[in-house]
């Protein structure tokens, strides 16, 4: 394993739990806006929403939202309701998080806006940076704790098509967790492959401040936001982080996803996803590398356990929900299957360093009239397995 110190980035993961419960409170509401909660004449509604969670990352636990969902404007009929509220989440291995936040629509969907803070208090393991270090499984505990906020403004440059701006600070604290460091787990592991770990990580362990700013594009033709049976969703995600802008470090970041559904029956649908990203500069922190597994791109691989520089990730996945009329109805199965790679560049990246993965769930119908789903996956890789559960699909 190299002994070259490249800042790690498990916390791009970790960071995005800062704000883990922003999604409920943008992605839920706003689509139940588009016809779930809200009525036709769209009155202002509440939306409650606890939701279970399992990763392999943090542990089982619960998150959560409590949100306002309601119009800007009542004479509007283009727009989505806006939504602001609050979030949180809570698992067995004493993670934490909280978050306020909403997203706004104005001007018969002309213009999007999105802000949400939080803090967090999250204890997770690290692997290394690199797929050796993945293979190797040695792992150190490390505590997780800090502050963040996310700003975005988006405009309507024709129908589903959307360009902006998205800014983010965050101010984090990384430490080993002694109590758990000569635990019998990790003192079985090999000394001198936890001891790379350490060294990687090393000069991260005191607190540090990242500050980005740059373009999001979004492309979104999907006919639901719950349970899409056609048309595709782009997202691009450009994050430039800057001393000029209060950042430690310079680097860029850079994101890519595109999804496509194509329904093959009234029951049936078939989902693809291929995403790659980009982590660039001289100084990239570990928290803001690509990491394999997470935001379920692959399912059956522990978010963390492989994260690099660059990544790319794809995934097919059949989804049937049974045909029929009565309670059985409101149940379904999937079936997917995907590939990727992590590495210091896209060439290192060859067919040996492959990491496919595989599975399937369970999905159940929370409300009659509405296609919003609860997700029950199995997924396995080649160094193990994953189960995780959630509400809405998994992309």
């Amino acid at each position: 394993m190299s002994k070259k110190k490249v800042p790690m980035r498990n916390c791009r993961w970790y960071s995005q739990q800062i704000l883990a419960s922003a999604a409920i409170l943008a992605s839920i509401p706003a689509a139940a806006g588009q016809g779930a909660t809200t009525s036709p004449d769209k009155k202002a509604s509440w939306l409650f929403a606890p939701i279970p969670i399992n990763s392999p990352a943090i542990g089982a636990g619960l998150q959560w939202a409590a949100a306002r969902v309601f119009p800007i404007n009542s004479k509007d009929e283009v727009s989505p309701p806006s939504t602001v509220g609050i979030g949180g989440v809570f698992t067995n291995n004493g993670s934490r998080a909280f978050v306020f936040g909403g997203r706004l629509y104005l001007k018969e969907d002309r213009y999007r806006f999105a802000l949400a803070a939080g803090t967090a208090d999250v204890n997770l393991d690290i692997y290394g940076v690199g797929k050796i270090a993945g293979d190797n499984g040695a792992y150190v505990p490390l505590k997780t704790k800090g502050t963040g906020v996310m700003g975005e403004a988006l405009y309507g440059v024709r129908k589903s098509v959307y360009v902006g701006l998205r800014t983010q600070y965050r101010n984090l604290r990384l430490s080993l967790d002694r109590s758990k460091l000569e635990s019998p787990d990790v003192v079985s592991q090999p000394k001198e492959q936890v001891a790379s770990v350490i060294d990687q990580i090393g000069d991260q362990l005191f607190r540090q401040q990242t500050v980005s700013l740059g373009p999001r594009f979004q492309w979104d033709s999907r006919d639901s936001v719950f349970y899409p049976t056609r048309g595709v969703f782009m997202d691009v995600d450009m994050d430039f982080f800057g001393t000029g802008l209060g950042s430690k470090w310079n680097y860029q970041y850079f994101k890519a996803g595109f999804n496509k559904y194509h329904s093959v029956g009234k029951h049936q649908i078939l989902a693809f996803r291929g995403m790659t990203c980009a982590a660039m500069g001289d100084r990239v922190p570990i928290y803001d590398l690509c990491l394999f597994g997470a935001m379920n791109d692959i399912r059956g691989y522990t978010a963390g356990r492989y994260q690099d520089q660059r990544m790319f990730a794809t995934q097919a996945e059949y989804r049937l929900m049974l045909p029929s009329s009565g309670f059985l109805g409101r149940f379904g199965v999937v079936a997917f299957a995907g590939v990727g790679g992590v590495g210091r560049k896209y060439s290192d990246i060859g067919w040996s360093a492959l990491l496919p993965g595989g599975g399937g769930g369970v999905r159940f119908r929370l409300l009659k009239k509405q296609p919003i789903n609860f997700r029950l996956d199995y997924g396995f890789g080649n160094v193990g397995h994953t189960l995780s559960m959630g509400i809405l699909e998994a992309f």
